[in-house]
């Protein structure tokens, strides 16, 4: 079968625009020991996240030591871990993207690198539970991307031709490169991450917006 299969984080959901969200929301509840408030302190979540590619308990620590005074990294963790991705935003377009793709009886999958709870949560309560026909997310999986083995398993799991489908993601060692390895036909969303000098151009098509590749990856409609 054909399938197409997706990375999570800024190809499905919108996560730094999530975060913008949730850092106001974690200012406000610990305000009176906030060093910073409004969009200064927005900025500094970000730069302290990394993308996400900062550990998590490193993360946290960070937080209470820069942005607050007298909040522990505990409460920080807590506060976060229950209300981070209670209401994830996914990128203009995707349900209807995701169904268009189901209506050619393509298969569609995500794999995703991260924390099992964090994925969970995200998938779960954006609605895309329930536009996909499976998932994996490497801390249940035991392996990261661009780890090959990863992406064998959804291909297994999704029973799906991988040179008759398609990988969309927005890194481009992790999504591009390793999908490639197994061989997937590959279309990078060009978000923030830049394409690395040393990383050979191994995508097949590049879009801007991840609603936009569907008129690359089907288009006859």
């Amino acid at each position: 079968m054909k399938g197409v299969v997706f990375d999570l984080d800024e190809t499905l959901v919108d996560r730094r625009g999530s975060l913008d969200v949730y850092a106001r929301r974690l200012n406000a509840a610990f305000s009176d020991s906030a060093v910073a408030s409004g969009d200064s302190f927005v900025a500094e979540f970000h730069r302290l996240d990394g993308h996400g590619r900062v550990p998590r308990d490193e993360f946290f620590e960070h937080l209470s030591a820069v942005l607050f005074r007298n909040v522990a990294a505990t409460q920080i963790k807590e506060h976060f871990e229950t209300t981070a991705w209670t209401h994830p935003i996914l990128f203009e377009g995707v349900p209807d993207l995701l169904r268009s793709i189901r209506d050619r009886d393509w298969r569609i999958g995500i794999v995703t690198n991260g924390g099992t709870v964090a994925q969970s949560a995200k998938i779960g309560n954006s609605g895309l539970v329930d536009l996909i026909d499976g998932s994996v997310i490497s801390a249940s999986f035991g392996m990261k991307k661009p780890a090959p083995e990863i992406f064998r398993h959804m291909i297994e799991r999704l029973n799906v031709d991988p040179e008759r489908s398609w990988f969309v993601g927005d890194d481009p060692r992790a999504d591009i490169w390793g999908a490639r390895q197994v061989g997937f036909r590959t279309c990078w969303v060009e978000r923030y991450s830049s394409w690395p000098p040393n990383l050979p151009r191994c995508y097949d098509a590049r879009v801007g917006a991840t609603v936009d590749c569907l008129g690359i990856i089907a288009p006859d409609g």
